[in-house]
């Protein structure tokens, strides 16, 4: 089969690393491959010396938006100086040839407004790029494209658009979030239109909010990218079926560059932080979780004021709690973080009316281990905690209750996966997991599904919707509850600068291998006990329900 020939339309052949990897990942493609680049030329303004270029601004924009641009960019410069110390970050700084890939070059020149910001293209250059026959264009470059060229591809003209259309216009991409102390930064993916801001939206997702501006720009940007890939990998294919979001229309503000007085508020906002980081550290202030339980014959409505809590052992604390009945007793299985090791393992307690005991540790590896997911098989226990760690997600089997595990199946491998559920329905498996898809990890944004008729199964299949849920309000995993052949997945929300803030629960409306929806029912936010800070996992079973809740304490 013919690939479809995409274009791309850049400033130069010195491109940002989002466009960089973008076409390293084209390479992979089964339907489609970058043909050419299409590149703009513009007035030439090298020799142009940096007075002459701010009057130019001045000219153009006015003496106000100079101003707020050059105390903008002395912010990202401050951070980039800090921040390219970092192997993990200095690699996006860096200008990316896009010599090294061999594509073929048409140039064309704009014609570019009077303020820079919309540009359009001449005839002749319009019958330049029509000539590719070029299934689509990718808006790579400067300005806000108008005009015939929106529609001179079949697939017109798809854009990245980093922020949440419906609140954040303009720009720039993921600053207006931490100022606004917006817990979430969106981005879409859209076909051009010729209406500002209302283009066709193909895909939108989430991430969490970084509280220091340029990280938060490098997380929006690296973790967005790999998406553009498959929303261009399912435009072109054969059998593609393009459903587009439907977006209401955008009515909140266009943002722009801050002011000056913005600029130093967000300045003197960042260094607040870092100095409350440092006090914390200096004063011993100890951020940690801790487990809370209360038997009830209703988990939906339960006062968690009166519920008791598991004391913390020295120097560990305890999270992520699972609990499971055997002969009139019940067992509550949790995260044990050591805070000497820094790794975690999983314990076991025993609960009744009147107490609350430690039995042992009932599983421990050389890595993490977190979030002990329980369910029954064949008259067998199961447990699938957290090993991203290892790289795959792990099934282990009871041996003896409720103390010895062991390894039992890898049931996915190479893949960074967090908080797995795993429960049988409609005669399939079905494991839903939080994975990251980029290398800057973020488990919270995203819920994947993969289902097979075998619990055993080498192979697991990608549900068709992945990601199902791309939103960190209501992505990641914080428990499962059945009851009555419903099933409820509890799901944590995140606050600005806080993860694990609260915790919500939805019930499965919907799950087959065409659709998934949940219906989220209830939330629980952190003013149960007194001076705590968050709660991210809720599990009940057989009358008795568990929760963990972080607090602020003395080491």
């Amino acid at each position: 089969m013919e690939k479809a020939r995409v274009g791309i339309i850049v400033d130069s052949l010195n491109s940002s690393k989002q466009i960089f990897d973008f076409i390293e990942a084209s390479k992979n493609s089964n339907n489609y491959e970058i043909s050419h680049l299409i590149v703009q030329k513009k007035d030439k303004q090298e020799n142009i010396n940096l007075l002459k270029k701010s009057l130019e601004y001045i000219k153009k924009r006015g003496l106000k938006k100079f101003i707020a641009a050059a105390g903008f960019k002395v912010i990202i410069d401050l951070e980039k100086i800090i921040l390219k110390r970092n192997d993990k970050f200095s690699n996006f700084f860096k200008v990316h040839s896009l010599k090294k890939f061999n594509l073929k070059e048409i140039e064309v020149q704009p014609n570019i407004s009077e303020n820079g910001i919309f540009y359009s293209y001449n005839q002749t250059d319009l019958q330049k790029i029509r000539s590719l026959n070029l299934n689509l264009l990718i808006r790579g470059g400067s300005g806000i494209l108008k005009g015939e060229i929106l529609n001179l591809c079949k697939n017109g003209i798809i854009s990245f658009h980093h922020g949440d259309n419906n609140f954040y216009r303009g720009g720039p991409p993921g600053f207006w979030e931490i100022i606004n102390k917006d817990a979430r930064t969106g981005f879409i993916i859209q076909r051009l239109g010729n209406e500002l801001d209302n283009g066709k939206v193909l895909f939108k997702g989430y991430f969490t909010t970084h509280w220091i501006y340029t990280l938060n720009l490098i997380n929006l940007f690296e973790k967005s990218n790999i998406f553009l890939h498959f929303v261009i990998e399912n435009l072109t294919s054969d059998t593609s079926v393009i459903n587009f979001k439907n977006e209401k229309q955008s009515v909140g503000p266009i943002y722009s560059l801050p002011s000056i007085y913005i600029s130093i508020l967000y300045i003197l906002y960042t260094l607040k932080n870092i100095f409350i980081k440092i006090l914390n550290e200096i004063f011993y202030n100890n951020y940690q979780w801790n487990i809370a339980y209360k038997f009830s014959s209703d988990w939906k409505n339960i006062n968690l004021s009166e519920a008791k809590t598991i004391p913390n052992p020295p120097n560990r604390y305890l999270a992520d709690p699972f609990v499971v009945k055997k002969d009139n007793n019940h067992y509550c299985f949790v995260e044990d973080f050591d805070k000497k090791k820094k790794k975690g393992f999983i314990s076991v307690y025993e609960i009744n009316e009147v107490s609350c005991k430690e039995i042992g540790v009932a599983l421990e590896e050389s890595f993490h281990l977190s979030y002990p997911f329980l369910f029954s098989y064949n008259k067998d226990l199961y447990m699938c905690p957290d090993t991203h760690e290892a790289n795959e997600i792990r099934l282990y089997k009871c041996i003896e209750f409720p103390l010895k595990w062991k390894f039992a199946k890898t049931l996915i491998k190479n893949v960074s996966a967090v908080d797995t559920n795993i429960f049988y329905k409609d005669k399939r498996w079905w494991l839903l997991t939080n994975l990251s898809n980029s290398k800057l990890e973020d488990h919270d944004s995203q819920l994947h599904i993969f289902s097979s008729e075998n619990i055993f199964s080498d192979k697991w299949e990608a549900h068709k919707k992945n990601p199902v849920i791309f939103d960190p309000f209501f992505a990641r995993n914080a428990g499962l509850i059945i009851e009555d052949d419903n099933f409820y997945r509890v799901y944590q929300k995140p606050g600005f600068n806080r993860y694990g803030e609260s915790l919500g629960v939805a019930k499965i409306e919907e799950l087959n291998e065409d659709n998934y929806k949940e219906n989220s029912k209830f939330e629980v936010t952190p003013n149960f006990f007194k001076d705590i800070e968050g709660t991210h996992t809720y599990n009940f079973s057989n009358g008795l329900l568990v929760l963990d809740f972080l607090k602020t304490s003395k080491k």
